[in-house]
């Protein structure tokens, strides 16, 4: 094994390692000794690929958000039609809030000191998603399912509208401090999400 092929698998141990202890304890209640005694290693190895835990944390959700888009790639690859490709986008993308909240359990201090760090990271992803979605339409206009004329700009619209209401659904704390959504919060979510995606298939539908 090359220093290269030891470094890539390094650093899957760490994330995944990272991905467990994030998922049971949150972020603000990990530390960079529990990730490196999981995995066996010294805390000086670890610092050797991420500078602190807040990084560690950026790089696991880069990699759920990687999970997402290889999904999103094979729904758009399928022969479904494009509205229910629509659709298991909205599904998906709310799986992905429910587990990187699961995972962060982001208390306000914490949330301030990583939200920078991913604001970059979702900016970046925002833009892939929207090119998904552009890609999604076009095909169900090439597929005569659609009658859209600004592909780009709908794909904006999409993406923002549903964008606003999870945020205007996930903006309280918990008693214990914490940023989560109550499995009823959730349901109103989907209700809300998969409302908006009905009227805006069937205002672009042939």
């Amino acid at each position: 094994m090359n220093e290269t092929e030891h470094s890539h698998l390094m650093l899957e141990r760490i994330l995944t390692s990272a991905q467990k202890l994030f998922g049971h304890y949150g972020l603000s209640k990990t530390t960079m000794n529990n990730i490196a005694d999981d995995i066996g290693i010294s805390k000086a190895s670890l610092y050797y690929y991420f500078k602190d835990k807040e990084n560690v944390f950026i790089a696991v959700a880069e990699k759920e958000q990687e999970y997402f888009v290889q999904e999103m790639k094979k729904k758009i690859d399928s022969t479904n039609k494009s509205e229910l490709v629509l659709i298991g986008y909205v599904d998906l993308r709310l799986r992905l809030l429910k587990k990187l909240l699961t995972l962060g359990k982001f208390s306000q201090g914490n949330y301030s000191e990583v939200k920078p760090l991913l604001a970059t990271t979702m900016r970046k992803f925002r833009l892939e998603e929207m090119k998904m979605i552009a890609d999604i339409i076009r095909e169900g206009v090439n597929r005569k399912e659609f009658s859209v004329k600004q592909i780009d700009k709908h794909a904006e619209f999409f993406i923002n509208t549903l964008r606003s209401i999870r945020q205007m659904t996930v903006t309280d704390y918990t008693e214990s401090g914490t940023i989560e959504i109550s499995p009823e919060k959730y349901r109103k979510l989907i209700q809300q999400s998969k409302m908006f995606t009905e009227l805006f298939i069937k205002g672009i539908s042939v």
